[in-house]
């Protein structure tokens, strides 16, 4: 690889790392950052916040005082409006001039928020009835004693406003009734009767405050619901429990200031609510209701303005730092690769300097020295190197030689020049293995010289040894294939694996060996032929052999089976 070369894999290498490690200098500018301008982005995100949450909370609680008192001022003013009507009307009777069905129409021509007016004498009987729906003449009550706004009416000779109630002359509407007594003398004479539907007493508060996103609640003296909001978990005449029995206690007089609470059991899907109560002068209680999410709602175009600012400026830092930190990789990694390359002989590209910053300027000139003498260093180290590593080659190829020869010595057998038992193990593994990959035919025959131990005992065991060359040589001569191994596992027993032979060919191998042997003519005197012999057992590969030992142990069968019949044969 050439030094150019050299260096830049050197530099590509030093980018890397950099990419890898944890950069301090890059850390503390991404700290900088961060500390500089967008921490002190979110703080002021968030006094701005807090500052608008806090106004729009005060302007809540005020919108909630006001609106209370006056929607209870109004409610009030309304109720006492209509009872004033009633109780005109009373009057007017009382003072002779008597009560007429043409009167009760023309009083709910005057008051068109009445849905019906009823005239009762001192026992509660019906006298006179007037509906503007025209719907109750069969369904008059003939006496209405048990109410409680005749009660008040007759017992305690004043105008009453009733808690709301239903009945079935009123069909589904909720009511409240609005009764004067008729007095002649100092005694009761009768009592007259406005029933006034809940929808006309809370419609227009209820519309303007829904608008503000405000919710209505009326609760009577009973602390029965007389009007909810549709945000409101009740219904008109469900009773409020004590949830209203707490509003009622801390309800203050609508020529007070109030005070509201925060809630969590007014509304209909649950949640959070602020709440003001008003005590009305008929003894009524008013509570205006505000979910909590009204304050959130104007918070959300800050809240998304904010956000959109604070993702711009986190996107500039970003961009900075990524700037920033391309230009420091980028200059440090060169002059850092630089660096390292001029120990194998780089050389300083002089034309990259004015990509540097002017801080790392210096440094570039100071690495150039540096390079100018490692490089005549390096030079005479390659030349020293280059010396010793044609040295170290020579020596290295003689030991490769003295190697493969120890190899070779350690699996031959030394007397016969066979391979002895670890290269007998070694070949069979290979050639098992070829066999079982590819299916090719191998073949095993097992040789045991005949009478060889009374042959050692006759002529001594350097007669033996002389005596196993020769047998050796006489089986090679037999063999037909380069390939073909023999070996001395040990003793006088030997091997050959026939590679490529099916069992046919190997029975011809073996008495080929066989006539070989007798043919080399190596006398044996102890030996009922006169001559050295071998017996011979041949065994083939079956496709249901398993592992090599299968096929061994066929080959040793059949040897002691040419054995056991009279030996200097072939068996299979």
């Amino acid at each position: 690889m050439t030094a150019p070369r050299r260096l830049m894999c050197y530099n590509a290498k030093m980018g890397e790392r950099l990419d890898q490690s944890g950069w301090s200098l890059r850390k503390r500018l991404a700290l900088g950052l961060v500390l500089s301008g967008l921490l002190p982005a979110l703080l002021f995100s968030w006094a701005m916040l807090w500052g608008q949450w806090q106004r729009g909370y005060h302007d809540l609680l005020l919108r909630l005082d006001a609106n209370a008192r006056l929607n209870a001022s109004l409610i009030d003013d309304f109720l006492e409006s209509q009872q004033a009507g009633v109780r005109l009307l009373a009057d007017q009777a009382a003072d002779g001039q008597g009560l007429h069905g043409d009167d009760l129409t023309r009083l709910l021509q005057i008051y068109p928020a009445m849905l019906r007016a009823l005239h009762v004498d001192a026992q509660g009987r019906v006298v006179d009835m007037r509906d503007t729906r025209l719907r109750m003449s069969s369904q008059v009550q003939v006496n209405v004693a048990g109410e409680d706004w005749f009660k008040v009416a007759r017992n305690q000779y004043r105008a009453y406003i009733s808690d709301a109630f239903q009945r079935t002359v009123y069909g589904n509407d909720t009511v409240v009734a609005v009764a004067a007594p008729i007095l002649r003398g100092g005694r009761i004479d009768g009592v007259l009767e406005a029933a006034i539907p809940v929808e006309s007493i809370a419609r227009l508060s209820a519309d303007s405050l829904a608008r503000r996103r405000l919710e209505l609640l009326l609760l009577d003296r009973s602390n029965h619901v007389v009007y909810a909001g549709p945000g409101l978990r009740w219904k008109p005449l469900d009773d409020a429990g004590r949830a209203g029995m707490s509003l009622r206690a801390v309800a203050l007089a609508a020529d007070h200031v109030g005070r509201v609470d925060a809630r969590q059991d007014l509304l209909l899907h649950g949640g959070d609510a602020y709440v003001e109560a008003v005590s009305m002068r008929n003894q009524w209680t008013l509570a205006l209701v505000a979910p909590r999410n009204v304050l959130l709602e104007p918070l959300r175009p800050t809240l998304l303005l904010l956000a959109g600012l604070l993702l711009v400026t986190l996107l500039g830092m970003l961009w900075a730092l990524w700037r920033q930190r391309q230009l420091l990789r980028d200059s440090i990694g060169y002059l850092l690769g630089s660096l390292r390359g001029y120990a194998l002989g780089g050389q300083l590209d002089a034309s990259v300097g004015h990509r540097l910053p002017q801080e790392l300027l210096p440094l570039m000139a100071g690495m150039g020295d540096l390079a100018r003498r490692m490089n005549t260093a390096y030079d005479e180290l390659q030349q020293v190197l280059g010396e010793r590593e044609a040295v170290i080659e020579e020596r290295t190829e003689s030991l490769r030689e003295a190697v493969s020869k120890l190899d070779h010595l350690s699996r031959t057998d030394a007397m016969t020049g066979c391979l002895n038992y670890r290269g007998f193990e070694e070949a069979g593994e290979r050639l098992w293995a070829h066999t079982q990959t590819h299916g090719a035919p191998l073949a095993v025959l097992a040789l045991d010289i005949d009478f060889f131990k009374r042959y050692n005992d006759h002529y001594g065991h350097a007669e033996g040894d002389t005596a196993l060359r020769r047998f050796a040589g006489a089986v090679r001569s037999a063999l037909l294939h380069a390939d073909d191994v023999l070996a001395r596992p040990g003793g006088e027993e030997f091997t050959v694996f026939l590679p490529g032979s099916t069992f046919e060919q190997a029975l011809q191998v073996g008495r080929r060996i066989c006539q070989r042997v007798r043919d080399a003519d190596i006398l044996h005197a102890d030996s009922p032929s006169g001559h050295l012999t071998v017996s011979i057992g041949v065994a083939a590969y079956h496709a249901g052999d398993s592992q090599i030992e299968h096929m061994l142990k066929r080959a040793d069968a059949a040897l002691y089976r040419a054995k056991a019949a009279g030996r200097n044969q072939v068996s299979a």
